[in-house]
C-alpha cells in the first residue's frame, strides 16, 4: 500500500477506539505502541500518538497492513493454493493469538456482566490448536500431493472435508457463546474490538472452507 493510500484512509483523524473496532488486529499495534484504545478510545489517533511522542505515519503504515487487499481467485491450482496459505492460513495464525489475549482481558474485566463470554479465551485457544493442526496437514501433506500430481488424494481430501465440518460446528458454537458475536449495549472498546475480530475470523474461515471444498478440492477429486 502506498503512502498516498495511507493518507486517503485518514487514520489520524479517527478516534483510536473506533480504529480498534473497525480494523481487527489494530489492538496489537496499539498495545505495542502503548496507546490506550479502551479508556482513551475517544481521542483521535493523531492526538494519541502525539501524547506518546510517536510518529503518526509509522503507526498508520502498520494499520494499513491490516486491510485485506482485494485479490481475484487465480485460475491455476498452484495460485489458489498459494492464496489460501497467504490470505487465510497466515491470517488465522496472526489473528487468533490477539483474539485470545483480548478474550482473556474481557473475561477478566467483565466477569460480573451477565453477557460476559465466560470460557471464550479457552474456546479460542482450542480453536487455534485445532485449526493450526488442520492447516499444517494441508501445507505439509495435502498441498504437496496436489503440486506433485499424486494420484492418491481422495482419502486425505475426505479427511480435510470432515475436519471442515468440525470447523463449521466450531463457528456455530462460537456464535452461541457470544450471542451471535454481538457485544452488549455499552460494551467497552476491548469488547467491541474482540467481537469485530471474531466476526472477521468467522467470515474468513467460511470463505477459506468454501474455496477449498467447492473450488480447489474438486480439481483433484474427480
Amino acid at each position: 500500500m502506498t503512502d498516498l493510500d495511507v493518507q486517503e484512509l485518514n487514520f489520524g483523524e479517527m478516534p483510536i477506539g473506533e480504529i480498534a473496532v473497525q480494523f481487527p488486529g489494530a489492538t496489537a499495534i496499539f498495545r505495542e505502541n502503548k496507546l490506550d484504545y479502551c479508556c482513551g478510545g475517544a481521542i483521535s489517533l493523531a492526538g494519541a500518538v502525539q501524547r506518546r511522542g510517536i510518529a503518526l505515519a509509522d503507526v498508520e503504515r502498520q494499520l494499513a497492513q491490516l486491510i485485506p487487499q482485494q485479490t481475484d481467485l487465480p485460475d491455476n491450482s498452484k495460485g489458489i493454493i498459494d492464496l489460501i496459505i497467504s490470505r487465510y492460513h497466515d491470517t488465522h495464525r496472526r489473528e487468533l493469538p490477539e483474539l485470545i489475549q483480548l478474550a482473556r482481558r474481557v473475561e477478566r474485566v467483565h466477569s460480573e456482566h451477565p453477557e460476559a463470554p465466560t470460557g471464550l479465551a479457552d474456546f479460542l485457544a482450542q480453536m487455534e490448536a485445532d485449526l493450526g493442526s488442520h492447516m499444517e496437514k494441508e501445507e505439509l501433506v495435502l498441498f504437496p500431493m496436489f503440486r506433485a500430481g499424486h494420484p492418491m488424494v481422495s482419502a486425505p481430501i475426505a479427511a480435510m472435508q470432515a475436519e471442515h465440518v468440525d470447523h463449521g460446528q466450531t463457528l456455530e458454537d462460537l456464535a452461541a457463546l457470544t450471542h451471535d458475536i454481538q457485544p452488549p449495549q455499552g460494551a467497552c472498546g476491548s469488547w467491541r474490538a474482540l467481537y469485530s475480530g471474531l466476526r472477521k475470523l468467522s467470515n474468513d474461515l467460511i470463505d477459506h472452507i468454501h474455496i477449498e471444498n467447492n473450488i480447489l478440492f474438486p480439481r483433484f477429486n474427480g
